[in-house]
């Protein structure tokens, strides 16, 4: 089996960046057409079906099921995309698609869902009049929606962790690993929703839209290609180190062992 050939550090960051805004933007294009059919079609279905009768937080369904099947659609593309990079360095990475697609769905629903949540309006008083409402009454809720939105990019994290630690270590027995990148990689997807999640209350105010909520994820895909694709070269570099730091040890065995350890070596590669 011929050897793939080395790639650079630059090489796998704008890999890995080209491959997510590319994702991004064939997905935008079909989830476009999938977020109208699930608006305008889906969401009937699901209404007489009694699934979707009031819709959820502060989405209507039909607002629900577009921005639903949108995002899979879109998921599912970056999923793919970022496969195509990862496929050299992991056995097994086709489960990433599933997880990223699973995750960007609850993503982009917690996102929209946030957009939506106002932060002024009016508010009924036991004695039926109304009273003005500001940002700080509608701290608990807005609060709990980004909370939503946060442990959905934990469900992320998580998920594309375990697709790592699994490929690279299928008895799931190294702690090394763990602590080493899979936890690196969890922290920076928590770090990238928080920021979102602020990013939105900012933006948004409470008056959401799907075109608005599509121009920010175009807008928020760059800056969460740059840093996580500079976060998977630093797990890589990692990964050779420990590699190198086996080979310079098994030089130092006896003649017979350290043929065997770079036989071994050789052959995970392959």
């Amino acid at each position: 089996m011929q050897k793939q050939r080395t790639l650079s550090a630059v090489g796998l960051w704008w890999r890995w960046v080209l491959a997510t805004l590319v994702g991004a933007v064939i997905g935008t294009i079909f989830g476009i057409a999938a977020c109208l059919a699930g608006v305008h079609y889906l969401s009937d279905r699901l209404i007489d079906l009694r699934i979707c009768d009031t819709g959820f937080g502060s989405l209507n369904c039909p607002v629900s099921t577009g921005i639903v099947s949108g995002a899979i659609v879109v998921g599912a593309f970056v999923g793919l995309m970022q496969y195509l990079v990862l496929r050299r360095f992991f056995k097994s990475s086709g489960w990433w698609i599933l997880a990223s697609t699973f995750g960007w769905t609850w993503i982009g629903f917690a996102a929209t869902s946030l957009a939506y949540t106002a932060q002024f309006g009016f508010v009924l008083n036991p004695d039926g009049s109304f009273a003005e409402s500001n940002i700080v009454d509608r701290i608990p809720l807005l609060a709990v929606n980004s909370l939503w939105l946060v442990l959905a990019g934990i469900l992320l994290g998580v998920l594309q962790c375990l697709v790592l630690w699994n490929s690279q270590h299928p008895k799931f027995s190294n702690p090394q690993f763990l602590k080493g990148r899979a936890i690196l990689w969890l922290i920076v997807n928590i770090v990238l929703v928080t920021i979102m999640a602020i990013a939105i209350i900012a933006i948004f105010r409470g008056r959401g839209s799907l075109y608005g909520i599509l121009l920010f994820f175009l807008g928020f895909t760059p800056f969460y290609a740059t840093i996580t694709g500079a976060t998977l070269v630093k797990m890589r570099l990692h990964q050779l180190k420990r590699k190198n730091t086996e080979l310079e040890a098994n030089s130092l065995l006896p003649a017979s062992d350290g043929i065997d350890g770079i036989n071994k070596m050789s052959s995970d590669e392959t």
